[in-house]
């Protein structure tokens, strides 16, 4: 019987290594930094009177599917943010609402933005007749 136990503790503390050592690649695609995508803005977000939003003080409408990602980048709600003024970056969608927030670290604070780039329509020449 001893050696059943003893059996046992082994096998546990070798699934307990497998699971350890399984989960050790999942820790390393955590990004070093964020990429945000084109066009995105900063600003200094309010949100005392949440849903009505103010972005460097105006008004602005938030969209139905809006997400705000904190500064590590994990998906927040709205009634987590805390502090009245807080420097972000945000991209507007179509129609001119806020889409997507995300916090900014220090180190992303002292970054400046890419300046927004106007679409323009590219020319496409068939080349197969």
């Amino acid at each position: 019987m001893p050696m059943l136990l003893a059996l046992r503790r082994v096998m546990m503390l070798f699934m307990l290594a497998v699971l350890t050592t399984a989960s050790l690649p999942a820790l390393a695609q955590i990004p070093a930094e964020r990429n945000f995508p084109e066009n995105t803005k900063r600003g200094v977000l309010n949100m005392s009177q949440y849903p009505n939003v103010l972005i460097n003080g105006k008004a602005v409408n938030t969209a139905p599917g809006l997400r705000i990602f904190d500064d590590e980048n994990l998906f927040i709600s709205p009634t987590q943010i805390t502090g009245n003024y807080i420097i972000i970056n945000y991209l507007e969608d179509n129609f001119g609402d806020v889409a997507k927030i995300w916090v900014l670290t220090d180190a992303e604070r002292k970054k400046t933005l890419p300046p927004a780039q106007e679409w323009k329509p590219q020319i496409f020449i068939n080349k197969n007749f």
